[in-house]
């Protein structure tokens, strides 16, 4: 029996209920979100949506690969003439993503579970290996790919750590930025100086509004495309 490749229709409807979930998994939840509400709202039964996704989860990959890109976009265009820096710029990088973990439950959730769940931190750390490697390999010349994947595991572990407890009169942000960097650059041995002078350097931006700007132009993204593929 000959072999046939999922039509464009099959990618629409992916899309359709990629758009769709994500949208409401920014706005009202994942845990809150079922997909028989992701059923109803792409118009569409709930067998056919499960034999697209399997899973909640699986949809998650699909936002957390698109959020992700959006991010480190994000910091490419805010950061474009202040440095080229490559650790400056990972401190800029994992800073704004702490920044919208923390602008409300719904996206602290949607991080807690992207690095929690095993296909979407298995995404997050194959996208993120090569990006440390080529960040850090001067501190650590004699490591391999292979080195730094595991490396990754464990600064995706602080990462995810420093995300999930909010930010309070008792821990601030400014005191979250500082503790995270001084514990992920340490591993990746980047030397005590440098650690200081990525602590300051993020503190010109007003990451806050950053993430918020970023966070409303995904969803407008979504509201748009969803009445582009439903039209």
């Amino acid at each position: 029996m000959a072999n046939h490749k999922p039509g464009k229709n099959h990618d629409l409807l992916k899309q359709r209920i990629l758009f769709v979930a994500a949208k409401d998994f920014l706005e009202q939840g994942y845990t809150n979100t079922t997909m028989r509400d992701i059923a109803t709202k792409t118009k569409l039964s709930s067998g056919s949506v499960t034999n697209l996704y399997s899973s909640k989860e699986d949809i998650l990959c699909g936002l957390v690969q698109f959020v992700f890109d959006q991010q480190f976009e994000t910091a490419a265009r805010i950061l474009s003439g202040t440095t080229d820096d490559k650790v400056l710029l990972y401190a800029a990088e994992t800073v704004l993503q702490l920044h919208i973990a923390d602008l409300n439950e719904n996206l602290r959730e949607i991080y807690r579970n992207a690095y929690s769940f095993p296909k979407s931190s298995e995404i997050i750390q194959q996208s993120t290996t090569g990006k440390v490697e080529s960040i850090f390999k001067e501190y650590l010349p004699d490591l391999e790919t292979k080195d730094f994947f595991k490396l990754e595991i464990a600064s995706g572990g602080i990462m995810r750590g420093f995300m999930v407890v909010p930010c309070s009169i008792w821990f601030t942000m400014e005191e979250k930025e500082k503790a995270f960097l001084e514990n992920a650059l340490l591993i990746y041995h980047v030397p005590e100086e440098k650690i200081r002078e990525a602590v300051e350097f993020v503190k010109q931006f007003d990451f806050d509004k950053i993430a918020q700007t970023m966070v409303d132009g995904i969803i407008q993204y979504l509201e748009e495309k969803q009445k582009e593929l439903f039209s």
